[in-house]
């Protein structure tokens, strides 16, 4: 899965990062950065200012290592770090609270759990449980639901059941767990990513 674009006619090994040579070939739906002052040029004519590095909200620019080879690392590295930070923020989260949350709030989110086509279902060790359907991710703590009588095993029962897409632990994780650990465990976006690269 990519989290971002780097344009660019040098080598450059990420597997997070999709490399493109021209703009037509980007993922329009993450953030782009465009590798050399001559190249931007090229690529986006009167668009740019040599004193502006930030073109729009998703769209960057920064030196090359023959132009200005200490500004392209710190520029690079700020990128990189800029879209595992904003990876998953169009994505909403709704969180299940028990103990603060609203009695007809709560009953609407396990409606809506329920009604979902397909769900990925992650359990964490630290028994979370992060449910992902149709573009929301859904976070249940069962710690705190412990604290109502026989309601845990309750509640995973239903998560089990939505399908055959739940998934516990190292299982799960282990497939996504390189992205996972560049996202600092983000690990409410575990089944989103689950999805995105093994049911697509």
């Amino acid at each position: 899965m990519y989290v971002g674009n780097i344009v660019t006619t040098s080598k450059i090994d990420n597997e997070n990062f999709k490399i493109c040579r021209k703009l037509d070939t980007i993922d329009q739906n993450i953030p782009t950065l465009i590798i050399g002052w001559e190249n931007t040029k090229e690529l986006l004519g009167d668009q740019v200012s040599i004193l502006h590095k930030k073109i729009n909200q998703k769209l960057f620019w920064t030196f090359s290592t023959k132009e200005r080879k200490s500004e392209y690392e710190t520029d690079l590295d700020s990128f990189i770090t800029y879209c595992y930070n904003s990876f998953g923020n169009n994505i909403p989260y709704v969180y299940l609270d028990i103990i603060m949350g609203k009695r007809n709030v709560n009953f609407r989110i396990i409606r809506k759990i329920l009604s979902l086509k397909n769900p990925i279902t992650y359990i964490t060790d630290t028994n979370m449980v992060y449910i992902y359907g149709e573009n929301i991710i859904f976070g249940i703590d069962l710690n705190v639901v412990s604290l109502f009588e026989n309601r845990t095993e309750k509640i995973i029962n239903k998560v089990r059941n939505l399908e055959n897409n739940t998934l516990v632990d190292l299982e799960i994780f282990n497939k996504c767990k390189d992205l996972i650990l560049n996202l600092k465990n983000k690990n409410k976006y575990v089944p989103y990513i689950y999805d995105y690269e093994y049911k697509r």
